[in-house]
């Protein structure tokens, strides 16, 4: 089983300190993680952390050198893109828009590349939600996506590809009847012009029962966590399910192994 740590919300307002609070003993470990990085956090974004009062400008997280210099010369951590600005308008993520531009996962991509110095080939849509047109923009921009279960069922693009994995959907739902969650599909599904593996949050009820899933079927395992909102409850759980994954010999990877 290959294992991931997802952690979302990196932003222009994040600090190095913030990173080794919570991960300092997880790097001991030799443990990667994947942090998903907003390139222009905006006052609309519900992770908008400033102290000073918002405005309506966009916060390019280039412009935090503390964070980018510390993030190039850490071995363990690998950028993902989190959206462009993670604004939420009228209650419509932003990634679900359908008018949303074919260039505008390309803008966020190239800040990320800019600041880092580093190729970025994953996309997680921001609270895990995509729509048709987000899948198009992100597939112009040339990266593949981890997010949350359901996939499969919750976009149709009409391409030979879809029809495929929309039959692997069903009938790994099927095959999990009767039981109170389905759980995620643990290899990568491969949608033609982009490939996607599904994850779980930190909180779901299920996550150990997830791990063990993928565990037996020689899968994938991806658990989510946010850096601005742990707390010390939630670092215990995923201490917890990190030991558990130690206990099964998963191998920690980073997310680019995913798709390899």
């Amino acid at each position: 089983m290959k294992f991931l740590i997802r952690d979302d919300d990196l932003n222009y307002f994040s600090k190095p300190a913030d990173i080794e609070r919570w991960y300092t003993d997880i790097f001991d470990q030799g443990i990667p993680v994947g942090f998903s990085a907003i390139p222009f956090v905006t006052p609309a974004s519900d992770v908008y952390t400033a102290d000073t009062p918002p405005s309506e400008e966009e916060c390019p997280i280039g412009a935090n050198t503390e964070l980018t210099s510390y993030v190039k010369q850490h071995p363990l951590i690998e950028i993902l893109q989190h959206g462009t600005t993670h604004a939420t308008v009228n209650s419509i993520y932003e990634y679900q828009n359908p008018h949303i531009t074919l260039t505008e996962a390309a803008r966020g991509r190239m800040e990320l590349e800019r600041a880092f110095g580093s190729p970025i080939g994953i996309f997680v849509p921001p609270h895990d939600w995509i729509g048709g047109s987000g899948i198009l923009s992100v597939e112009a921009a040339g990266m593949d996506i981890i997010r949350g279960r359901g996939a499969g069922l919750r976009n149709f693009i009409p391409r030979f590809a879809y029809f495929v994995v929309f039959i692997k959907a069903v009938w790994h739902k099927l095959s999990h009847l009767g039981k109170e969650k389905t759980p995620a599909y643990p290899y990568v599904l491969d949608f033609g012009k982009h490939k996607e593996v599904c994850s779980y949050r930190l909180e779901d009820t299920d996550v150990f029962d997830g791990m063990e899933y993928a565990h037996r079927k020689k899968g994938i395992f991806v658990v989510v966590t946010h850096l601005h909102f742990f707390n010390e409850e939630k670092k215990a759980r995923l201490l917890q399910v990190i030991k558990r994954a130690n206990e099964l010999n998963a191998e920690f990877v980073p997310p680019s192994a995913l798709f390899g």
